[in-house]
């Protein structure tokens, strides 16, 4: 590329340097997602042999723990500073792209650079930005669908169909909220299917759209199945943290009802320009139901993330609005954008500041601490405390797996003995163990007895021979042996 063609492109990469920057600076400050925590913490796992081969290749989200695999694998010393890099690097590529499809659809310059700053610098866009690679993957997924589908109703191309499938697909395996998504988007395809295929042969076209995602969604439960018997085993292995949702809110269902109903509201703060669109096209039915499709999909998928209690904190979910936008002004026929229009993505920003403000969600409360450079700390403090007991411990008994947060506090899994180790193994089967440190959970807590408590059933309330309390915490126990013989 000469000199001269790369000019353009210097705005958009330095919004992409800044997204760069901005997420290292909260790293440097203490700031980690729960997400990124949880899946480093996997990695460690992982890479230390520590976790069973089949519960590695069945655990879900796959995409987000592939690619932190391959980075701790690369860069061993990164740590959580890869993720927070890999997550933020994807979100300027995004910015990038957002820029490119402006230009090829007619914008000027100053108008493509100032609408990508608007949304590139969204405060709800950063914060998606800094949570990791899984919900980047989500906004990758939906700018994809989201293309295809403005385009699909008006002349169906090959290309549109690839969009629209890849989209899906990338969605479905980078998040539980992105799963749901796709779920929602089922009745909302409809919308922006060609009129003709739709009356004759809507199951075909159905099929094609679906196809990968279906096909992949399979495959993966067949793998589920085949190793642990169960193709719905990865239900499992989906937890808060995986899906960004960090420590539980106080106040429980009425916090959740408050999230979802800021987040309804977040989508057409962030995003008024989707309503504006959607009603400059009169007498434009294609762009009318696309814009209708994007919009009705992410209000379907917080009312299935609300009802099966995964719904992201309110900025996260409605930054979705944000590349729902770029999409809207990626494919708008260029003779009808103006400046009022444009400037509505500006009118986001204010949106979006408003938003992050009234979260008060745990993880956006430590991520608003990290920008104002007060201690960011750990949504869930007697993780945190685990963290910190099993420091410098060797030959820990301990269900990693249960909390791998604990692991990615700690900063490396070396003497831990996880579920996929032999020690933990001799320990199931003889009911016994000479392990120095044993980690136990209280099954009265709300997710149960975790390996270890159902190993050794009384440990938790009596303790054991040889062995003296280090640890007491409302869900965790640690317990170091003396002199004297183990359990």
């Amino acid at each position: 590329m000469t000199a001269r063609r790369a000019a353009p492109y210097l705005v958009p990469l330095a919004l992409a340097a800044a997204v760069l920057a901005f997420a290292l600076v909260l790293h440097a400050r203490g700031y980690v997602s729960a997400s990124n925590l949880d899946l480093h913490g996997r990695t460690l796992l992982s890479l230390g042999g520590m976790i069973r081969f089949e519960n590695v290749v069945t655990a879900f989200p796959p995409l987000p723990y592939i690619a932190a695999i391959a980075v701790s694998y690369l860069f061993p010393q990164a740590g959580t500073a890869g993720l927070a890099t890999l997550s933020a690097a994807m979100a300027g590529l995004l910015v990038v792209a957002w820029f490119a499809a402006f230009r090829a659809n007619g914008l000027s310059l100053a108008e493509a650079a100032a609408a990508s700053a608007a949304l590139g610098l969204n405060p709800v866009f950063l914060r998606a930005a800094t949570e990791g690679a899984g919900f980047m993957a989500i906004h990758w997924g939906l700018w994809l669908t989201a293309l295809g589908t403005f385009s699909l109703r008006r002349g169906e191309r090959v290309n549109d169909l690839m969009l629209v499938s890849l989209g899906l697909a990338l969605m479905a395996f980078a998040h539980p909220f992105g799963l749901l998504l796709v779920f929602a988007s089922l009745p909302f395809l409809a919308l922006v299917m060609p009129a003709d295929r739709l009356r004759n042969a809507p199951v075909p076209m159905y099929l094609m759209l679906l196809f990968p995602v279906a096909f992949s969604l399979l495959a993966f439960m067949y793998v589920n199945w085949v190793f642990l018997g169960n193709p719905a085993a990865f239900v499992d292995t989906i937890s808060r943290e995986a899906a960004g949702l960090g420590a539980r809110l106080p106040g429980g269902e009425s916090s959740g009802w408050r999230s979802f109903a800021l987040s309804i509201i977040g989508v057409f703060a962030v995003g008024p320009v989707l309503m504006a669109f959607f009603f400059a096209a009169r007498g434009r039915a294609p762009l009318r139901y696309a814009v209708l499709a994007i919009v009705a999909t992410l209000l379907a998928g917080m009312v299935l993330a609300l009802a099966i209690g995964l719904l992201p904190s309110a900025a996260l979910a409605a930054s979705l609005a944000i590349t729902g936008a770029a999409a809207c002004v990626a494919r708008w026929p260029a003779g009808r954008l103006d400046r009022v229009e444009l400037n509505l993505l500006s009118a986001g920003l204010l949106g979006g500041a408003i938003l992050v403000l009234a979260d008060r969600a745990p993880e956006n409360q430590r991520w608003k601490a990290a920008i104002a450079d007060r201690p960011a700390g750990y949504g869930d403090p007697e993780v945190a405390e685990l963290a910190r007991a099993l420091a410098g411990k060797d030959d820990v008994l301990f269900d990693a797996e249960a909390v791998p947060a604990v692991i990615a506090l700690r900063g490396d899994a070396r003497g831990i003995r996880s579920s996929g180790t032999e020690a933990f193994r001799l320990a199931s089967l003889r009911n016994r163990t000479e392990a120095q440190v044993l980690v136990v959970r209280n099954s009265a807590s709300g997710l149960g007895s975790d390996r270890v408590g159902r190993i050794f059933p009384t440990l938790y309330d009596n303790g054991a021979a040889g062995y003296r309390l280090i640890y007491d915490g409302d869900r965790w126990r640690v317990y170091e042996m003396n002199d004297e013989v183990g359990p």
